[in-house]
């Protein structure tokens, strides 16, 4: 293999993707995207979802509103 063949196959690779990003028409179509992408984690994952979900519950609901 000559130099100008090596260089030409590291040309011909493809540059990083940018970061996906997903964009929804709609509320429910963002949450049903949601759902759907969450119910293939592992159970230690939907696990730390949920305890998460629930100390953001629990601290939301001791919450005093003052005017």
């Amino acid at each position: 293999m000559k130099k100008d063949e090596h260089i030409d196959e590291a040309s011909k690779l493809e540059e990083p993707q940018a970061p996906f990003i997903k964009t929804f028409s709609s509320q429910e179509e963002a949450e049903k995207f949601n759902l759907t992408k969450d119910i293939h984690k592992p159970d230690y994952e939907k696990f730390q979802m949920f305890c998460r979900m629930m100390r953001i519950g629990k601290m939301l609901s001791e919450a005093k509103v003052v005017k």
